[in-house]
């Protein structure tokens, strides 16, 4: 049976990894609800195969009077991660029942259809694969495949070549819609999960054609950042990248990848500004401010001039001899590693400092105005809405009022459906426990992460992807693609964890 679950879990990942970015039904006026509905078909039917299986599994241990110890085994596997998890679930289920609006709190209508029903099966498809993926590295196979397909569709698409005739009925929002995907903010969500995963993957890719294929993904990556108008992708990429760097100077040879990244990320701006200032397609380049940024002052050259010095400084040291290659290497994987850490924690303080001191409502394109009205409902709330929040997904009944409150003149009320802000969004709808939990999940993996010293690659891949979904989630909220990946990645970080206890067990 327990190979049952094992392809149970791997089809159901195989299929959010390739069906779910890619399936619409209208191009984009029910693109969510087509992504919902294919997430909550797949889910159930996993729910049902794991759990009719477990009742076999079930009944055969109590047959083989072997109950007590499989209990006590299971028991030890669980992690802090686990406990939070639950514990997250739990406090959406209690923060709707006593929410004013049980019925769109549970179905996440107003807020990119995620509500305490799809927190809930996050849950779930967590614990399942966190306890049923066998670890075998052929399932990323099926997500190059399936985000090849949504980059080439999204390129494709941006430069004017509408060959799904996606966007046939609503030119004016040509700029807002992208692949398959659907709005700009979703698409920056799901490149800031893949893009880091793929950074590191090559590094536990053995084959060299396999890791030729991700490299020439990574271009079309790239690519995309320039074309794309959204600058959520640069700072979810871009907040990985820090995790990426400063895992590259832990050891000496993964440098060779990231200025093979960086070479890239500069091929990339090149073939960007050659198409930006002499368009060629149907469409000219649209770019937002960090891209019209870096291809104005070419500042695009700067991560391909270091990864030029990176390559250059490997070829000079085969001069040496092997001794002093080794105390090299050993000073730069303990001083810059750790100087690295250093610059991200004085540059975290300096952008607090810089928002703090320019906030405004207009603040990144308006966010300053709904983390503020997010914020003050949260202050305005009752000691119960404080602790376990108004509900999940019902954040829009707390910006409107504060809106009112402040007559303040929106335009687009929508856009205050949800905070733009992981933290913040839980904050308000789950309260300071469900915030506290959300916290704790950005936290654990990271320590799951220095536990143990197998499948370290993998781990050190899945875990930029999750710091990619922090990064996008500080300006971004929750949205079913991303949300899914995310749980998907923590549920395979969970089972790597656990691989890992079950072989300290054995030894």
């Amino acid at each position: 049976m327990k190979k049952v679950r094992e392809e149970a879990v791997k089809m159901f990942m195989v299929l959010m990894f390739t069906l779910l970015p890619l399936y619409y039904s209208d191009n984009y006026y029910n693109i969510l609800n087509d992504k919902r509905d294919i997430y909550w078909l797949f889910s159930r039917i996993l729910f049902v195969v794991i759990a009719v299986s477990l009742c076999i599994s079930l009944m055969l241990v109590i047959k083989n009077h072997q109950f007590s110890k499989n209990m006590r085994t299971q028991l030890q596997k669980i992690s802090a991660l686990d406990v939070v998890m639950l514990l997250f679930g739990i406090l959406a289920i209690v923060s709707t029942v006593y929410s004013a609006d049980i019925g769109n709190s549970i179905s996440g209508e107003n807020a990119w259809d995620v509500g305490t029903q799809m927190i809930v099966c996050s849950v779930i498809v967590y614990f399942i694969i966190s306890r049923c993926y066998s670890g075998k590295g052929d399932l990323w196979v099926y997500l190059y495949f399936g985000t090849a397909a949504v980059l080439a569709i999204g390129i494709i698409d941006r430069l004017g070549y509408d060959f799904l005739i996606m966007h046939d009925e609503i030119p004016l929002q040509y700029n807002i819609f992208i692949s398959t995907i659907g709005n700009v903010n979703f698409w920056a969500g799901y490149l800031s999960i893949i893009i880091p995963f793929f950074m590191l993957a090559s590094l536990f890719t053995k084959n060299w054609f396999a890791r030729f294929f991700i490299y020439l993904l990574l271009l079309a990556a790239y690519f995309s950042l320039f074309i794309t108008l959204t600058n959520t992708t640069y700072i979810g990429i871009g907040i990985a990248a820090l995790f990426v760097v400063w895992y590259s100077l832990c050891k000496v040879n993964r440098l060779k990848n990231l200025a093979i990244n960086g070479i890239l990320f500069a091929i990339a701006g090149g073939i960007a500004e050659v198409l930006w200032k002499h368009p060629c397609t149907p469409r000219a380049i649209d770019t937002d401010s960090v891209s019209k940024l870096l291809l104005a002052h070419r500042l695009y050259l700067v991560p391909g001039i270091f990864g030029m010095v990176i390559i250059l400084l490997f070829l000079l040291g085969t001069v040496f001899p092997e001794k002093i290659r080794t105390k090299i290497d050993t000073c730069v994987e303990r001083v810059f590693s750790k100087v690295w850490i250093w610059l991200i924690i004085v540059g975290v303080i300096g952008v607090v400092f810089y928002v703090i001191y320019n906030y405004n409502l207009k603040l990144f394109n308006f966010r300053g105005s709904i983390w503020y009205f997010s914020f003050m409902g949260f202050c305005d709330g009752t000691l119960w809405q404080k602790l376990m929040g108004v509900g999940p997904a019902l954040l829009d009944t707390v910006t409107q009022a504060q809106i009112a409150k402040a007559d303040f003149y929106v335009e687009w009320n929508w856009l205050y459906c949800t905070a733009h802000n992981d933290l913040l969004e839980y904050l308000v709808t789950m309260g300071v426990f469900g915030a506290a939990c959300r916290l704790l999940m950005y936290v654990l993996p990271f320590v799951m992460y220095t536990k143990g010293k197998e499948r370290k690659p993998e781990k050190a891949a899945v875990l930029a992807a999750l710091v990619g979904y922090l990064g996008q989630g500080l300006f971004t909220g929750p949205y079913i693609l991303t949300y899914v990946l995310y749980t998907i990645f923590l549920g395979v970080l969970g089972a790597y964890y656990r691989m890992g206890k079950e072989k300290g067990a054995e030894a």
